[in-house]
Protein backbone atom coordinates (compact mmCIF):
# COMPACT_ATOMS: atom_id res chain seq x y z
CA UNK A 1 0.00 0.00 0.00
CA UNK A 2 0.99 3.65 -0.73
CA UNK A 3 2.80 6.06 1.69
CA UNK A 4 0.82 9.13 2.89
CA UNK A 5 2.49 12.34 3.47
CA UNK A 6 2.66 14.01 6.73
CA UNK A 7 0.96 17.14 7.32
CA UNK A 8 1.66 19.27 10.10
CA UNK A 9 -1.05 22.15 11.19
CA UNK A 10 0.47 25.67 10.65
CA UNK A 11 3.18 24.34 8.00
CA UNK A 12 3.38 25.74 4.41
CA UNK A 13 1.83 23.32 1.37
CA UNK A 14 4.72 22.81 -0.24
CA UNK A 15 6.57 22.01 2.78
CA UNK A 16 4.02 20.01 4.85
CA UNK A 17 5.92 18.79 7.47
CA UNK A 18 9.44 19.28 9.69
CA UNK A 19 10.49 16.05 7.85
CA UNK A 20 9.54 17.57 4.39
CA UNK A 21 12.26 18.42 1.92
CA UNK A 22 11.34 19.85 -1.71
CA UNK A 23 13.54 17.89 -4.62
CA UNK A 24 11.38 19.94 -7.57
CA UNK A 25 9.16 22.68 -8.44
CA UNK A 26 6.96 22.08 -11.48
CA UNK A 27 4.94 25.00 -11.03
CA UNK A 28 5.26 28.38 -9.35
CA UNK A 29 2.98 31.48 -8.80
CA UNK A 30 3.66 33.50 -5.61
CA UNK A 31 4.91 30.19 -4.16
CA UNK A 32 5.37 26.38 -5.37
CA UNK A 33 2.14 25.26 -6.06
CA UNK A 34 2.95 21.77 -8.26
CA UNK A 35 6.26 19.77 -7.33
CA UNK A 36 7.62 16.79 -5.09
CA UNK A 37 8.47 17.01 -1.51
CA UNK A 38 10.82 14.06 0.07
CA UNK A 39 9.80 12.79 3.20
CA UNK A 40 11.61 9.97 5.40
CA UNK A 41 12.75 8.37 1.93
CA UNK A 42 9.20 8.82 0.15
CA UNK A 43 8.52 11.25 -2.50
CA UNK A 44 5.04 12.65 -2.78
CA UNK A 45 3.80 14.72 -5.67
CA UNK A 46 2.07 18.50 -4.14
CA UNK A 47 -0.51 19.54 -6.42
CA UNK A 48 -2.64 22.74 -5.66
CA UNK A 49 -5.64 22.28 -6.97
CA UNK A 50 -7.71 24.99 -6.41
CA UNK A 51 -6.99 28.72 -5.16
CA UNK A 52 -3.65 29.33 -6.57
CA UNK A 53 -3.91 32.89 -6.65
CA UNK A 54 -5.69 32.94 -3.24
CA UNK A 55 -5.48 32.61 0.27
CA UNK A 56 -7.03 30.34 1.06
CA UNK A 57 -6.42 27.10 -1.21
CA UNK A 58 -6.87 23.59 -1.77
CA UNK A 59 -4.23 20.65 -1.62
CA UNK A 60 -3.08 17.46 -2.77
CA UNK A 61 -0.20 14.64 -1.81
CA UNK A 62 0.55 11.47 -3.35
CA UNK A 63 2.85 9.24 -3.74
CA UNK A 64 4.68 8.41 -6.27
CA UNK A 65 7.52 6.36 -8.07
CA UNK A 66 10.51 7.00 -9.85
CA UNK A 67 9.06 5.77 -13.28
CA UNK A 68 6.59 8.61 -12.10
CA UNK A 69 8.91 10.94 -11.39
CA UNK A 70 10.40 10.69 -15.17
CA UNK A 71 7.05 10.72 -16.88
CA UNK A 72 6.60 14.59 -14.93
CA UNK A 73 10.03 15.79 -15.89
CA UNK A 74 9.37 14.71 -19.39
CA UNK A 75 5.53 16.09 -19.77
CA UNK A 76 4.91 19.60 -20.71
CA UNK A 77 2.02 21.73 -21.12
CA UNK A 78 -1.63 20.29 -21.44
CA UNK A 79 0.00 16.68 -21.14
CA UNK A 80 1.64 17.70 -17.87
CA UNK A 81 -1.82 18.30 -16.57
CA UNK A 82 -3.10 15.46 -17.46
CA UNK A 83 -0.50 13.20 -16.10
CA UNK A 84 -0.82 15.05 -12.84
CA UNK A 85 -4.40 13.99 -12.52
CA UNK A 86 -3.81 10.34 -13.87
CA UNK A 87 -1.49 10.02 -10.76
CA UNK A 88 -4.33 11.30 -8.52
CA UNK A 89 -6.67 8.55 -9.69
CA UNK A 90 -7.24 5.21 -7.98
CA UNK A 91 -4.87 5.52 -5.23
CA UNK A 92 -5.16 7.05 -1.52
CA UNK A 93 -4.31 10.89 -1.02
CA UNK A 94 -3.91 13.55 1.31
CA UNK A 95 -6.44 15.97 0.69
CA UNK A 96 -5.58 19.51 2.38
CA UNK A 97 -7.18 23.06 3.09
CA UNK A 98 -4.48 25.86 3.22
CA UNK A 99 -5.22 29.40 4.79
CA UNK A 100 -2.67 32.20 4.41
CA UNK A 101 0.10 29.78 3.42
CA UNK A 102 -0.70 27.77 6.51
CA UNK A 103 -2.15 23.95 6.32
CA UNK A 104 -6.15 24.00 8.58
CA UNK A 105 -7.13 20.89 7.66
CA UNK A 106 -6.53 17.31 5.89
CA UNK A 107 -8.71 14.71 4.60
CA UNK A 108 -7.42 11.14 3.35
CA UNK A 109 -9.14 9.83 0.53
CA UNK A 110 -9.14 6.33 -0.17
CA UNK A 111 -8.84 4.86 -3.52
CA UNK A 112 -12.70 4.47 -4.37
CA UNK A 113 -13.26 8.11 -3.44
CA UNK A 114 -11.06 9.23 -5.95
CA UNK A 115 -13.59 9.15 -8.64
CA UNK A 116 -13.16 10.11 -12.35
CA UNK A 117 -13.38 13.43 -11.93
CA UNK A 118 -10.54 13.94 -9.35
CA UNK A 119 -10.83 17.62 -8.71
CA UNK A 120 -14.24 17.23 -7.93
CA UNK A 121 -13.89 14.48 -5.43
CA UNK A 122 -10.58 16.07 -3.89
CA UNK A 123 -13.12 19.57 -3.42
CA UNK A 124 -16.56 17.36 -1.94
CA UNK A 125 -14.07 15.34 0.30
CA UNK A 126 -12.33 18.81 1.61
CA UNK A 127 -15.96 21.12 1.63
CA UNK A 128 -17.65 17.68 3.67
CA UNK A 129 -15.27 17.79 5.97
CA UNK A 130 -15.18 21.46 6.71
CA UNK A 131 -19.04 21.47 7.02
CA UNK A 132 -18.57 18.16 9.90
CA UNK A 133 -16.16 20.97 11.82
CA UNK A 134 -18.76 23.75 11.04
CA UNK A 135 -21.49 21.63 12.52
CA UNK A 136 -18.97 20.09 15.34
CA UNK A 137 -18.20 23.80 16.41
CA UNK A 138 -22.11 25.15 16.29
CA UNK A 139 -22.85 22.20 18.66
CA UNK A 140 -20.69 23.08 20.63
CA UNK A 141 -21.86 26.56 20.67
CA UNK A 142 -25.15 25.49 22.03
CA UNK A 143 -23.90 23.15 24.56
CA UNK A 144 -24.68 25.22 28.18
CA UNK A 145 -22.44 24.58 31.15
CA UNK A 146 -23.77 22.75 34.07
CA UNK A 147 -22.48 24.06 37.39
Amino acid sequence: MPELAHLQFGAKPWEPSETSRVIAVYDKHDRPTCGLIEQQGHKFLFDCIEGHAWDINVWAYIEVTEDQIAELTAAEGAEFATTVDRFLKGKPLVAALAVGDQLEMAHVLGPEETGSNIYTSIMEAVLAKIERGTNAAEKLRKVQLVG
